[in-house]
């Protein structure tokens, strides 16, 4: 539909449509398959309509053109849904309580002890990994 369209509308026109129609699709249960290996043919798939939307070619680099339309791609959707999951049920999981020191993992969430491997790739491990990894200050949030 973005091809036909692209020479008829402007990009900001593209770009709606694309939130319209593609976008909604895209976030659909995003946390729960977003961390599958199959998801690569998906991030194909937007990157395609990005650059279609822009007009560039079929080998350009859509670093730019994800800045360009403010859109994030695949992964960093991922990131923030699971993310913003975490921060919401923040009560179900437990904060590192080893010792009551004032140190920089702190505010870190437990990750659960496990053995195997399919465990520790787990989306519940992954996600608490993710959240890890944030700057404090967005920790500290009350409101994402």
């Amino acid at each position: 539909m973005i091809s036909s369209l692209k020479n008829l509308m402007s990009p900001y026109v593209l770009r709606t449509t694309y939130f319209a129609c593609f976008h909604v699709h895209l976030r659909y249960g995003l946390n729960l398959w977003g961390s599958d290996p199959e998801s690569i043919r998906i991030f194909r798939l937007q990157k395609k309509v990005i650059r279609k939307i822009r007009k560039a070619g079929q080998h350009a680099s859509c670093r730019n053109l994800f800045k360009d339309l403010n859109v994030f791609p695949l992964p960093c959707l991922y990131i923030s849904e699971v993310v913003c999951c975490v921060k919401s049920d923040k009560e179900k999981v437990k904060y590192n309580e080893v010792h009551d020191h004032c140190t920089c993992q702190k505010s870190d969430l437990h990750i659960q002890f496990c053995r195997t491997t399919l465990f520790k790739n787990s989306s519940a491990n992954v996600v608490i990994k993710l959240y890890n990894k944030l700057p404090n200050t967005i920790k500290r949030l009350q409101k994402i």
